[in-house]
């Protein structure tokens, strides 16, 4: 016979996104994830969502900065490994969202050997440090060990958003062991940034005052800015997911997003002054004039097969700031593949398998060396 809870195990669980609640309260969360999930969680009958189900080794660390590589059962096919360079504002996890619907996933299971650059959480000690160091330190030792790892002599370096745009100038001015770019929903041309461009013009917004004060740039406050882009919607979608309550696969995909949308962490201060008055407001990424550790960052020196991937309905990194980079880059191999999702959804739509993620492993794998045959 089933083992019945006791009255004392039932009252517990029924006061528990009670528990939950009042943890959101003490710590002074500022979404609405922490209050709602644990009463949608209850009232749907699920757990907590599967994020990052890919097993990983961690093969290189930096201060929080860590170098994943990830394991699965597929045979490798593939000699050229992936790195995966993600943004410092949201966790890496998004591009290992869920089973089935994990691109980190998908990949490994074409034959890739795969990497990812998880950033860690800013503290103290990463305030002062700017896009040299982040550049020339953590994404170069990134690659080293990448190459140390894999055994091979190139890889393909992915960028996604921000972490697009770093990975870029990266490439500009240490094009050394790239064999292929992949740029999704990276911002280039941030002129045509949508209203990020609006909101940071410089009558608008003073970086220096900001990072003056806080040192990194608090979660609070990047959510709040992120959350303005839609208020409404903010809370009305929760709505949705009590009309969809009786579908636990809804509901488990809702709460993965919703769970790590609320996963943020400090922006590093000098990392973020410049990002801001170097591409938001003075659009010098664009037109060659940031400089990085006293070089330009010129991505006419980029010569590798480029890949440039854009959401039709993404307002994070609009498609024609994407764009731009065909045009900048001296690759004579380049193209662009456009998708009908929105930002995110180009690493966690369920249209993924079928739709977008085969035509980027079949561009990757037809510019990558394969792995070599054992001889018999």
């Amino acid at each position: 016979m089933p083992a019945t809870r006791s009255f004392g195990s039932r009252l517990a669980g029924a006061f528990q996104p009670l528990s939950e609640i009042g943890d959101a309260l003490r710590g002074r969360a500022q979404g609405p994830y922490p209050y709602l999930a644990p009463l949608v969680r209850r009232a749907a009958g699920v757990g907590e969502p599967p994020l990052n189900p890919t097993p990983y080794t961690v093969v290189w660390t930096r201060g929080p900065a860590r170098l994943l590589r990830f394991q699965g059962a597929t045979k490798r096919r593939h000699r050229t490994p992936i790195l995966f360079v993600y943004s410092l504002i949201n966790r890496y996890y998004v591009l290992d969202f869920l089973p089935g619907r994990s691109l980190i996933e998908y990949m490994l299971e074409q034959g890739y050997d795969v990497y990812a650059i998880d950033w860690g959480t800013a503290g103290s000690a990463e305030r002062s440090l700017g896009w040299d160091y982040y550049l020339g330190t953590l994404i170069a030792g990134a690659v080293r060990w990448t190459l140390r790892v894999s055994g091979a002599p190139e890889l393909t370096m992915y960028g996604y958003c921000m972490g697009g745009t770093m990975a870029l100038a990266y490439a500009a001015l240490y094009p050394e062991g790239l064999r292929n770019f992949v740029a999704q929903a990276t911002p280039v041309d941030f002129s045509k940034g949508g209203v990020f461009t609006t909101w940071t013009r410089p009558e608008f917004f003073d970086v220096d005052a900001l990072v003056d004060a806080y040192g990194n740039m608090p979660i609070d406050l990047m959510e709040a800015g992120v959350s303005m882009m839609a208020p409404i919607q903010r809370m009305t979608k929760w709505l949705e997911v009590f009309r969809q309550i009786d579908n636990p696969s809804f509901i488990t995909t809702f709460l993965g997003m919703e769970r790590w949308a609320s996963d943020n962490v400090p922006f590093p201060g000098e990392v973020y002054r410049q990002y801001i008055k170097d591409c938001y407001q003075e659009n010098n990424f664009c037109n060659g004039r940031m400089r990085v550790g006293g070089r330009r960052v010129d991505l006419g020196e980029i010569r590798c097969p480029v890949l440039v991937l854009t959401a039709d309905r993404d307002t994070t990194a609009p498609p024609p700031s994407n764009e731009a980079l065909l045009d900048l880059v001296s690759s004579t191999d380049k193209q662009l593949m456009n998708f009908p999702v929105g930002h995110v959804g180009l690493s966690t739509s369920s249209k993924g398998r079928t739709l977008i993620w085969p035509k980027i492993s079949e561009w990757i794998a037809e510019r990558s060396e394969p792995e070599p045959t054992p001889d018999p």
